[in-house]
């Protein structure tokens, strides 16, 4: 339904923020409201949920954050706020680890997780989680938008990476940088 929302971060709420496209406010739950900053433009990764008589979107900084989410909420008797309570308390990176090392006595430290929850989060997933950590550094905040946003879209890192190099320009907005590169892509494929 919701991949993606790209607009403003015009808020904080208590597990929070409120994410402004084309003149509407949407409410989307996350772990850490200060990766959102309030005023910039950015892409936020959601997912929406309907559980009896509520409706909510969950949001994410990475697609790949939402994607370790959703492996999350596949495991029985793990649900939503259960998922956003680990990410609350422990980075994607470090629960990933965790998870591949067999590490119950970390996951049970987490608020919620009993010795039951933790062991069948491991067995679900243990060697089925990729994580890829993103070496690129980049000298500009739109020029990272516009990266996250083209993974988002499902190009290769190495292909967008490509792309961002053969733009001369710099200090363009996120449209422009994923314009530009979306040429590129497009003729190169």
């Amino acid at each position: 339904m919701y991949h993606y929302f790209h607009g403003m971060i015009t808020m904080h709420l208590d597990n929070a923020i409120v994410v402004e496209c084309h003149g509407v406010g949407y409410e989307c739950l996350v772990s850490h409201p200060e990766d959102f900053p309030i005023g910039e433009t950015m892409f936020v990764f959601v997912c929406f949920f309907v559980h009896d008589n509520e409706q909510y979107l969950v949001g994410f900084k990475t697609k790949e954050e939402r994607e370790f989410f959703l492996k999350l909420t596949s495991v029985s008797g793990v649900g939503t706020k259960t998922a956003m309570n680990l990410l609350s308390n422990s980075s994607v990176e470090r629960l990933a680890s965790a998870i591949e090392k067999s590490d119950q006595s970390y996951l049970m430290g987490m608020p919620g997780i009993g010795k039951k929850t933790a062991s069948q989060i491991i067995l679900d997933l243990k060697g089925k989680l990729v994580i890829p950590v993103s070496t690129r550094s980049f000298s500009e905040k739109n020029m990272e938008l516009a990266y996250e946003g083209l993974k988002g879209l499902g190009f290769k890192v190495k292909e967008i990476e490509e792309a961002l190099n053969q733009i001369p320009e710099r200090n363009l907005s996120v449209e422009d940088y994923m314009t530009k590169c979306l040429r590129l892509l497009n003729k190169n494929g």
